[in-house]
């Protein structure tokens, strides 16, 4: 991938990046230095072209290679992966990149530009490596995202936190003659709970009531799922609540792994609700009909098995 950047005293600043693709990996080094820094609009349509022409002619910014590679920016832009070199992103880098969904990114990463991903209302995901200190801008981000947001985490152990979206709706309050805000949504709970650029695994935790009276199914079982499948700092008396939440939804949930073919979810649900029940037997019996109603080929033949291992019953036998 060939790129426009400048080299600050033994630190390189990225202007353009260039390719065919719609995914991006950001360099970690040019000409042997680290990459640390994005420009402000790097990867806007609005950024202010003659002055990057300015830079080019006059020797200040660079092209990695030669090549007829495009410019890759706004719309032609779905992933990026950011070095874990990169210290700064500059103002609007992402202005109107509304075709975004992923971005990888590493703790080191700790100066924000304003405005970073204004118009940014396709981003889904985000997949972020701590380093030892465990701090890192993932709250910045979030604040700037009201949309739901998956955050992969990794570091000593790893996590799968879903934030919920939220929106602020102003409301007039006539007689007093003032405007009130009032927040939808229980994302802002949860984009809250961090201390010190550190993410607070407990406190995520204690906000689930929240989302359970304010989010859809399908949000609530991701977010308990995604604790329960990779528990970092899970608390039992937390683990106890998205379990009893699971449990109270279970046919629901078999549904919903069913007709998205999720083998995983199908597998956790039966081992560890299904399998101890007292009516284990009915509940991978009614699983099984979902399944293949749902054309779950690989869920059902496991369910079948299951039923089979556990649930056969002795046949009688005579011996003369």
């Amino acid at each position: 991938m060939k790129t426009a950047y400048e080299n600050l005293n033994g630190k390189i600043k990225i202007w353009r990046c260039y390719t065919y693709g719609t995914a991006v990996q950001v360099p970690e080094r040019i000409e042997g230095c680290p990459v640390t820094e994005l420009a402000p609009y790097a990867f806007s349509a609005c950024m202010d072209e003659e002055k990057l022409r300015a830079g080019l002619e006059a020797g200040s910014i660079r092209l990695s290679e030669a090549g007829e590679e495009p410019v890759i920016r706004g719309m032609d832009l779905h992933s990026v992966h950011l070095p874990k070199t990169l210290e700064k992103i500059g103002a609007y880098a992402f202005y109107n990149c509304n075709a975004l969904e992923e971005l990888t990114f590493f703790g080191g990463l700790k100066d924000l530009g304003a405005g970073l991903f204004t118009g940014c209302h396709s981003l889904k995901r985000l997949d972020l490596t701590l380093g030892e200190d465990r701090t890192s801008c993932l709250q910045e981000i979030l604040m700037e995202v009201p949309e739901k947001l998956t955050v992969q985490l990794h570091g000593k152990e790893e996590a799968c936190l879903i934030f919920p979206e939220f929106y602020e709706e102003g409301v007039e309050n006539t007689p007093a003659r003032i405007l009130m805000t009032k927040m939808h949504g229980s994302g802002m709970n949860y984009r809250n709970c961090f201390y010190r650029r550190r993410f607070d695994f407990h406190a995520y935790d204690r906000c689930f009531y929240r989302a359970k009276a304010e989010e859809d199914f399908e949000t609530v079982l991701s977010m308990a799922m995604g604790r329960l499948f990779d528990p970092w700092e899970l608390a039992e008396e937390a683990k106890g609540e998205y379990q009893a939440y699971i449990r109270e939804h279970l046919t629901e949930a078999v549904k919903k792994a069913a007709s998205g073919h999720d083998i995983r979810l199908f597998t956790y649900l039966t081992e560890n609700f299904m399998l101890p029940a007292q009516n284990g037997r009915e509940l991978v019996k009614k699983s099984i009909d979902l399944a293949s109603a749902a054309g779950f080929t690989e869920g059902t033949a496991y369910l079948m098995d299951v039923l089979h291992r556990n649930f056969q019953r002795p046949s009688s036998r005579f011996e003369l």
